[in-house]
């Protein structure tokens, strides 16, 4: 029998309470009543609740087609949460998202001026959940080096610390490709940029689709020789250490081949790193719990067979591509097989969930979004 108290609330007051829940209870809720789950899902109520992993931007190939498009986590049959390519920033085309850091996005657009047939590229910070966007001033380069190769650029922002964003833009050296010599951070706070040089190794590489993480003020990189890098958002504080040495095997690497970047992330709170070579039999997740110690500890390991069971061809078993750690779950996502399925590995269960069929031919960006309805 229901309880009288409980039904006498009004939706305010219950909204007021989960607005106080932790997100792993909140979705519990929605277990509670389809009209619970009606009132965590309504836009106006999803600014004073705590949000979790919404879904993916994705950037695909589709029978020869460009396929843009979000993808929803857990509600499939609905509508997208975001519709992607956005429309509230007219006048901007060929967007492109570069990085997404607790809500907000980084992205490339252009932009035709009356003045010039030639596009205009510029970063744009986005807010998809609020439809608000800002457009950065040009570094010192415009988003390319001497090359005329794109910088790696990655976003940084932590509004439980700060209301501001950083943009990090890095500068190649000329000692040969993908050299940083050191990186250009932008600061929502002052509305300039602002130049450090690198206190990395001299040959420290990073390409543009080098796996990062930002969180705890640090922007964490993989670099292409397997070692963890991180540099602060006021570009004073530089850091460096190699990835766990079980975690890969060189005389088996071939870099004419193919860069396998692995997954760099957060794992309950700390530094996570999870191998991703093709030659390998299991999955393993390292973790640095404490950066001043020497030591990657390991967490979990877990069969490629495993985790592509009934989903792919022999052949296909070993093409998967880790997508993110699940922030309020102890799930790890990616996607398998011919129709690019997206998966979910639960470790304290060791089981493997569906969760849709993308039916794609080629992923080219995978991209997690965690929707902040913050100003």
């Amino acid at each position: 029998m229901a309880n009288p108290a409980a039904a006498s609330l009004t939706d305010d007051l219950i909204v007021e309470i989960l607005s106080r829940l932790p997100v792993k209870s909140l979705c519990r809720c929605k277990c509670v009543s389809p009209h619970w789950r009606g009132l965590i899902s309504h836009p106006d109520h999803r600014h004073r609740l705590p949000q979790t992993l919404a879904g993916f931007f994705l950037n695909a190939s589709n029978r020869g087609r460009q396929a843009r498009r979000f993808i929803n986590l857990s509600e499939a049959s609905r509508p997208p949460l975001i519709r992607y390519p956005f429309s509230f920033m007219p006048g901007y085309e060929d967007v492109t998202i570069v990085d997404s850091c607790n809500g907000l996005l980084l992205c490339r657009a252009s932009r035709t001026e009356s003045s010039s047939p030639d596009a205009v590229f510029c970063h744009v910070v986005c807010n998809p959940a609020t439809r608000s966007w800002h457009v950065l001033p040009n570094s010192s380069s415009g988003c390319v080096d001497n090359n005329n190769e794109l910088r790696p650029a990655r976003l940084g922002f932590d509004p439980a610390v700060s209301p501001n964003f950083h943009v990090f833009e890095f500068v190649h050296s000329e000692q040969g490709y993908g050299c940083v010599a050191g990186v250009e951070i932008y600061s929502s706070e002052t509305g300039a940029w602002s130049y450090s040089e690198s206190e990395w190794e001299e040959e420290t590489h990073l390409l543009e689709g080098s796996p990062s993480v930002f969180f705890d003020g640090l922007l964490h990189f993989i670099t292409i020789d397997f070692t963890v890098v991180a540099v602060n958002v006021k570009g004073e504080s530089w850091w460096e250490k190699a990835v766990p040495e079980d975690s890969y095997d060189l005389q088996n690497w071939d870099f004419c081949e193919a860069w396998e970047p692995c997954f760099i992330g957060r794992y309950k709170g700390n530094l996570c790193y999870i191998n991703e070579f093709y030659s390998d039999t299991d999955v393993s997740i390292w973790v640095l719990e404490d950066y001043a110690a020497d030591e990657w500890i390991l967490k979990h390991r877990v069969s490629i067979q495993r985790l592509t069971k009934n989903i792919a061809t022999p052949a296909e078993s070993k093409c998967y591509n880790f997508i993110t750690v699940h922030p309020h779950c102890n799930w790890f996502l990616y996607v398998t097989g011919s129709d690019k399925i997206l998966m979910a590995y639960d470790m304290d269960r060791d089981e493997v969930h569906v969760i849709q069929n993308l039916g794609l031919d080629c992923i080219l960006q995978c991209i997690p979004y965690v929707p902040f309805y913050g100003n």
